[in-house]
């Protein structure tokens, strides 16, 4: 056996032309994938370009072009198996009924949008008491707890930021 001997400049040299590596290798990697893992044509070009984005990163390490480019590809088809097999498909069914949250949808988006423009026109102070209780739930309590006050200070906080909600939307909307 011979001992080979890689000095920097001939790997330097072969690193150089990433267009030249990538015509020669690209054909090769793809029918690779293609014949050896029976995987669809675009999944083995997508694999072999990742292959060619590691081996650009690196290049200078890469000792066996060829046995490198072959053995990543494997890798990472390997990978792509394995990510693929954890993949349910829906049932057949499933594609006919469509989603129940989405039933009102249509109805629901005005509202939505003027409630949005209604804590818009609130204080600073407001949104926060008003956000923690009707979007984000909170109890009075919880929400005096938020705003370290007392529970009828938190009650009479947010009765009062709906009234100004209300008020100021409303003013809004007069021409």
């Amino acid at each position: 056996m011979v001992a080979e001997v890689h000095t920097a400049t001939a790997l330097d040299a072969r690193t150089d032309d990433f267009g030249a590596v990538y015509e020669e290798n690209y054909l090769f990697l793809v029918k690779t994938a293609i014949k050896r893992y029976q995987i669809s044509e675009l999944d083995a070009e997508a694999l072999a370009h990742e292959v060619f984005l590691a081996y650009f990163l690196k290049a200078h390490e890469i000792i066996k072009l060829r046995a490198w480019l072959v053995s990543a590809l494997c890798n990472a088809t390997k990978h792509f198996l394995r990510v693929r097999a954890r993949h349910v498909s829906l049932l057949p069914e499933s594609r006919e009924i469509p989603d129940p949250s989405l039933a009102r949808v249509v109805d629901a988006l005005p509202d939505q949008l003027a409630a949005r423009e209604a804590f818009a026109c609130v204080t600073a102070k407001c949104q926060i008491a008003l956000r923690l209780r009707y979007l984000e739930g909170y109890s009075v309590p919880e929400v005096a707890a938020e705003l370290d006050t007392s529970a009828k200070y938190a009650q009479k906080l947010i009765s009062r930021c709906l009234r100004q909600a209300k008020d100021r939307y409303q003013k809004r909307g007069e021409p």
